[in-house]
């Protein structure tokens, strides 16, 4: 049972944002979070934010008793997460830059070394990530960049000796992430495509077992049959791209998808 509560308020240059949440857990107890944001545009539409928050997550159903892939003594997360981002709003073009850390107690992450999930004791996620928006000779572009760099903290491990594994990074997370988007509408019709990339990560918390990095390219396209209809196509991984995210498991290939859209003007 959760109860959830928020307040946004508005005081000239400046917004607050500010929320609270009270889970009872019937297995895992009761658990208070929140959050509070702060934002104040100055300038020539640019925008400054600070945000601080908690946060509480319980073990799936999945990862406590799905047979012989669970664990039942899985203990819950608790997080905590900083922030900071500046942005500009204009009328051609927009960007923002945010900065951020959270830092997690039980993580819960698949453990290759037992072939079932685990808690990491102590877990630091610091990243940064740019967001640019424009439009060029009707074109809309988009680009989103984000670099992060997910380790283990967890000096020692229950039984009192060193872990082995403090420093690595966490298991099957990309440092580099990367998103190119181009659109655009010729009357009743428009295209648009997609080019996705991530750089390589580690599937164990060892980092012993590496995984490449790889490249999709998605394209897509929709027709306006009339007000409320549209037909719409897709391809996904295009060039058939082979890759992996988690060992041994490979990720679809060439995806083709039809669909017929409706959404009454009101």
């Amino acid at each position: 049972t959760g109860v959830f509560v928020e307040y946004q308020g508005e005081f000239g240059a400046h917004r607050l944002q500010a929320s609270v949440r009270h889970d009872d857990n019937e297995q895992f107890g009761s658990h208070t979070t929140g959050g509070i944001g702060w934002g104040l545009a100055f300038g020539d539409n640019y925008r400054l934010t600070a945000n601080y928050a908690t946060g509480f997550k319980a073990p799936t159903f999945n990862d406590l008793y799905y047979p012989f892939f669970g664990k039942p003594d899985l203990r819950p997360e608790e997080s905590k997460g900083y922030n900071l981002g500046v942005a500009r709003y204009a009328q051609r073009y927009s960007w923002t830059l945010n900065a951020y850390e959270t830092r997690v107690d039980d993580l819960i992450s698949y453990d290759s070394s037992i072939f079932l999930p685990n808690n990491v004791d102590q877990a630091r996620i610091r990243g940064v990530e740019l967001t640019v928006d424009t439009t060029l000779a009707g074109w809309d572009l988009s680009v989103q960049l984000s670099h992060t760099d997910p380790r283990n903290r967890t000096r020692r491990n229950p039984d009192g000796t060193d872990n082995a594994n403090f420093g690595n990074l966490l298991a099957r997370r990309a440092r580099d992430t990367g998103r190119f988007d181009v659109d655009r509408t010729f009357g009743r019709f428009a295209f648009g495509a997609s080019l996705k990339g991530a750089g390589h990560r580690f599937d164990d918390a060892a980092n012993a077992v590496r995984l490449g990095g790889y490249a999709t390219f998605d394209l897509r396209a929709s027709f306006a049959l009339g007000t409320d209809w549209t037909l719409e196509a897709r391809v996904d991984n295009a060039f058939d791209r082979e890759y992996e995210t988690v060992a041994w498991y490979n990720q679809p290939g060439r995806e083709y998808g039809l669909s017929l859209r409706w959404a009454p003007v009101r």
